[in-house]
């Protein structure tokens, strides 16, 4: 009684757990096989957009070049080069000004100079005579003269009045008895004697320099403006399609599309190197992504296989439970069962914190040398016990100093070695080396096996791969991906070359790297 009562119990926490079980892998698994439940699909409601959202996108695609960084840039750039230019040509227009005006006043200076020493050595009768003899010339061409009493009545000139004033003046035709001449004039005044003298030029010269001056600057400023504008849209407008074509590929990984990539110009320029960045980016986060769907597979694929076993097993015992047979046997194997699920999690989680860096904390200097031979110590009895041969290829007394965690190498070197004595047949050769060079340091499992074909030796450092596809044998498939993991931590390369017959893993480690934890 008192058995068939332990028994009932054992086979009411049986079937609870098997209840459990089954629970936990879908309520549409149904009998003995587990299947994975249907994904549901729901339907995602069409948002449209707003009256306000298309007029701002509308106005921005009309004047989305004024808007664009190059256009500013352009135009500010235009604007500097109009304002220097500008002031520029200020200077170099009073400055001409001046220099006209210099050279006029001294032509008259120099001319009045003239009239007073013949004044001062002949008499106002050779200043009359002087003065009448270019009356006949046109003002505009010659200088001037206007030679008038004390009383203001014009003696001698060329000019019927001059209404200036003494010293320097400008005067229109007008004010010099020039009818319908609206040029002006500049002109002196002084005394000769009881006389009183006028002496001037046109400023024609100066009025056509003014507007040559001022024509220049302003179809100067009018073809710098139109080709500042027409640079700087063709340049906004080149942006602007780079731009879009960026924000679209952009927009393209957003909605799953993790092959999009950037565009990337001939000009290489500093958004094509922008663009490249990201394309790296884009592209670890692709193979990231494309990982983690294969691992999630995997997994499922993994633990489907180990979950259905326990699921059967428990059925079992709770069956045999109810019979009042011994359920001791099933109840082992679910839990060497569960052990095995739980250490497939236990890698993942492994390695995940190992890419982490967590460990880095742990590094210490150590002898390389020693761990190699610590792991062949250990793994001897295993290799015999496969009737295979592990062979120590090192001088006696090497030594490779290292820094890291040894206990992460300890374990790259363990998982090699177990990988070539688990894949190779009877009698084969396991050959452990190692040596320096320079400032790298290596070691190498070799093995005489089957070896791995060329086109799956990158893929077996992925996580959960398997060169068996049907995957009968027992195993995780993680002990490439914590060798990788931990090569990677200490910056390391791993190679696997052919051994003709076999496989050769060979490990790199740069003893300046890593710095950070130095």
């Amino acid at each position: 009684m008192a058995a068939t009562s332990d028994n009932t119990v054992a086979g009411g926490k049986v079937r609870s757990l098997a209840n459990a079980i089954g629970n936990s892998l879908g309520s549409s698994c149904p009998g003995r096989g587990i299947t994975c439940p249907e994904e549901s699909t729901t339907a995602i409601p069409v948002q449209t957009d707003s009256l306000s959202a298309r007029l701002q996108g509308r106005l921005f695609q009309r004047f989305g070049l004024l808007r664009s960084i190059s256009f500013r840039m352009g135009f500010l750039f235009w604007l500097l080069f109009t304002l220097c230019f500008g002031g520029g040509a200020y200077m170099v227009y009073t400055t001409l000004q001046d220099r006209v005006l210099e050279r006029i006043d001294k032509s008259i200076e120099g001319r009045f100079a003239d009239m007073q020493d013949v004044y001062e050595t002949i008499g106002i009768e050779a200043v009359v005579k002087m003065a009448d003899a270019r009356s006949n010339l046109p003002m505009v061409s010659s200088m001037g003269f206007h030679l008038s009493n004390a009383e203001g009545e014009r003696v001698a000139g060329n000019l019927p009045v001059c209404q200036a004033s003494s010293g320097w003046e400008i005067l229109t035709g007008e004010d010099l008895g020039l009818e319908g001449d609206n040029s002006q004039y500049r002109f002196y005044t002084g005394n000769i004697g009881d006389f009183e003298l006028s002496m001037g030029k046109s400023l024609d010269d100066l009025v056509e320099l003014r507007k040559i001056t001022l024509s220049c600057l302003l179809w100067t400023s009018l073809l710098s403006t139109l080709l500042a504008f027409v640079v700087g849209g063709y340049f906004a407008r080149s942006t602007h399609k780079r731009v879009g074509r960026i924000s679209a590929s952009l927009d393209a990984v957003g909605k799953g599309n993790l092959r999009a990539r950037l565009p990337v110009s001939c000009a290489g320029d500093d958004v094509d190197q922008l663009s490249e960045k990201i394309n790296g980016s884009l592209e670890r986060l692709e193979h990231t992504v494309n990982g983690m769907r294969q691992v999630s597979t995997d997994i499922a694929h993994d633990l489907k296989t180990p979950l259905n076993r326990l699921y059967i097993g428990l059925e079992e015992a709770a069956s045999k439970s109810r019979s009042g047979a011994c359920v001791g046997q099933e109840l082992d194997e679910a839990l060497e069962e569960t052990q095995a699920i739980n250490a497939t999690f236990e890698a993942l989680l492994r390695i995940a914190q190992i890419e982490a860096g967590a460990r880095k904390s742990q590094f210490r200097h150590f002898d390389l040398a020693n761990v190699l031979e610590t792991a062949a110590e250990v793994y001897s009895p295993v290799v015999d016990e496969h009737c295979q041969e592990l062979i120590m290829d090192m001088p006696t007394g090497q030594s490779l100093p290292m820094f890291g965690d040894r206990q992460l190498l300890l374990q790259l070197v363990v998982n090699l070695i177990e990988n070539a004595v688990h894949h190779c047949s009877d009698n084969t050769v396991i050959r452990l080396s190692a040596g320096e060079e320079g400032g790298i340091v290596w070691f190498r499992v070799a093995d005489s096996g089957p070896g791995i074909p060329a086109a799956e030796r990158e893929k077996v450092f992925q996580r959960l791969y398997r060169l068996e596809r049907s995957r009968t044998t027992r195993g995780t498939g993680l002990g490439l991906s914590l060798v990788k993991a931990i090569s990677d931590l200490h910056c390391g390369r791993i190679a696997m070359d052919d051994n003709e017959p076999g496989l050769a893993v060979t490990v790199r480690f740069d003893r300046n790297c890593p710095s950070d934890a130095q």
